[in-house]
């Protein structure tokens, strides 16, 4: 489909008029006697579509909320520009729904006899979409570029247990010893210690940079393509405008042969609004805010059916353990038990999510319910601040420290989705009570992103996450992640907890793995470098028009976007 079509197809798909009712434009008054009258009674009117989604073509249109413009698989850090570089982009390997490595990029690989040397079988012919040829030279530039000493993405620990990538990271040496190219379509790794995690964490999974295309002198050079992405993926990249939409078309050079549909379109919708305009039509897909209301008005037009599955990721509150007032594991305890979870959760999700109580999801299979519930205990919350050194010491109802400080906390969040104030005003109303006043501060999602990730500068954060599908935290909690730009923004460090990680990824028996990892979860659970708030089930709303839309809790829909179809 050329661009020019999809352009329309898209602003069909946008003016509200077209897409609700598929009227077709005004014509002028028939013009003549009597007999034209007539006639122009008696013709039969066209009836309109019974879902108007079938006029926006061979095109799917997911309505997302909000957008950070990192279309780069290794820079992107959020689920909705995960969608975007998926599409565009493919990586080495993958993973099924039983967690098992699958074929990608590369066609086969072998693990050596001592488990440490991956070495991977690259398809031949495979084309970026400029039409040239992929190589190995463009999967050692991909990870070269996530071990560069001016990298500031967050995906370093996909290649810091290779030989060789901390020294190159620190400026000691030019190459990295453990990444050899040896073919064109032959490449391998060589980590430091078996890491039984290595496929399941998605350290190979991450989209193929074109080297010809991203190389760079300066690494501003590089992220300035970030609106430009350029990949072998199933999907092409045609335009993006900032605040309205992503739009794509099929690649027809794709290796694992052209998609069924033409295109596909990301348009930013609200979450408020998200259920109305699946009732209308507008769009084919959304992931609807878990609320029984959206449901309903998602479905009141019998144009969309619901998609609910227990999602793999949770909701969190991260503190800055960095800060004195929160280096005490009594005062997180606190602040955990002081806060009523469940009112929130019921206020919010209605039905929809459940308490979390650690870092591992319900879905993983080294889950583990024995830990703490952390029910809401006001009086609790009171004695364990109170051991901590916090205490009303002048009766005005607010604790101090010994030097008289009174304990107060900003909490910084984001406007793009409701939750978090929701969540905010009842954190501000409990935690009144056991003396600690709590203020927020309001913002984009890309603006906590870069003040909590790479200013970390901040109290209080709230975010979700997604989960990979093995169980390993690295990326996460591990000391390695405390870096400008990781996701341990927060500092967490516990000595156990970073040698389970260790031996985590040493131990290729899955239920020893799945023991460790249990353990894991309790010290995650009494240490508590979030307040764990929710596990969330998932909701997408799918117009009856699409088919084959695969969603599963461990796989996005993108990765199976050559079996989707839809009616037009």
């Amino acid at each position: 489909m050329s661009k020019k079509l999809i352009s329309l197809i898209l602003v069909l798909a946008l003016v509200f008029s077209i897409a609700l009712v598929g009227c077709q434009k005004d014509e002028p008054a028939p013009v003549g006697g009597e007999a034209d009258d007539k006639q122009s009674a008696n013709e039969e009117k066209p009836k309109e579509p019974e879902n108007p989604a079938l006029a926006r073509g061979n095109v799917l249109t997911f309505g997302e909320s909000s957008l950070d413009g990192l279309f780069n698989p290794i820079m992107g850090s959020n689920v909705y520009d995960g969608y975007i570089n998926d599409l565009i982009f493919r990586g080495l390997a993958s993973n099924n729904t039983a967690g098992d490595p699958t074929p990608m990029v590369a066609k086969d690989w072998k693990l050596s006899d001592d488990g440490k040397t991956y070495t991977f079988y690259l398809n031949e012919g495979i084309k970026f979409h400029d039409g040239e040829e992929l190589t190995a030279e463009d999967i050692e530039f991909t990870y070269y570029t996530m071990a560069d000493p001016d990298y500031t993405g967050p995906r370093w620990s996909a290649v810091a247990d290779v030989v060789g990538a901390q020294e190159y990271r620190n400026g000691e040496v030019d190459s990295i010893e453990g990444i050899k190219i040896i073919n064109d379509y032959t490449i391998s790794f060589t980590v430091k210690d078996v890491n039984a995690a290595k496929f399941g964490a998605g350290d190979f999974g991450y989209g193929i940079l074109p080297k010809h295309y991203y190389k760079f002198e300066n690494f501003e050079d590089f992220t300035a393509l970030n609106q430009k992405p350029m990949g072998c993926g199933p999907m092409k990249f045609v335009n993006y405008v900032v605040g309205q939409y992503v739009e794509m078309e099929s690649f027809d050079d794709y290796f694992d042969g052209r998609a069924k549909l033409d295109g596909v379109i990301f348009k930013i919708v609200p979450d408020e609004t998200k259920a109305a305009q699946i009732q209308a039509g507008e769009i084919d897909v959304a992931q609807l805010t878990a609320d029984p209301k959206q449901v309903e008005i998602a479905t009141k037009s019998n144009l969309a059916t619901i998609h609910q599955q227990v999602g793999n990721g949770y909701n969190y509150a991260s503190f800055n353990l960095r800060l004195d007032k929160f280096k005490d594991k009594r005062v997180r305890q606190a602040l955990m038990y002081g806060l009523n979870r469940q009112k929130f959760i019921e206020v919010v999700y209605q039905g929809y999510a459940r308490p979390c109580n650690t870092a591992v999801s319900p879905v993983s299979w080294a889950y583990t319910d024995n830990v703490n519930k952390y029910d809401f205990d006001p009086e609790k919350a009171k004695d364990l601040l109170k051991e901590a050194g916090w205490e009303d010491r002048d009766d005005d109802n607010w604790i101090e420290n010994e030097d008289g400080e009174e304990f107060t906390i900003m909490w910084t969040t984001y406007t793009d989705v409701e939750w978090p104030q929701k969540l905010i005003a009842v954190a501000k109303e409990n935690w009144k009570d056991i003396g600690i006043q709590l203020d927020c501060e309001l913002m984009e999602f890309t603006a906590v992103d870069n003040k909590t990730r790479n200013e970390r500068d901040f109290e209080m954060y709230n975010m979700g996450w997604s989960l990979s599908i093995d169980p390993d935290p690295t990326g996460i909690f591990d000391g390695a992640s405390d870096v400008v730009g990781g996701y341990n923004c927060g500092g967490f460090h516990n000595d156990e907890a970073e040698q389970i990680i260790a031996e985590g990824k040493l131990e290729m028996d899955t239920e020893k793995r799945k023991k460790l990892y249990q353990r894991w979860a309790e010290i995650a659970n009494e240490e508590l470098p979030y307040l764990f708030l929710a596990y969330r089930d998932e909701l997408f709303a799918i117009n009856n028009r699409v088919k084959n839309l695969n969603i599963t809790p461990y796989e996005t829909w993108v990765y199976y976007i050559n079996e989707v179809e839809v009616e037009y």
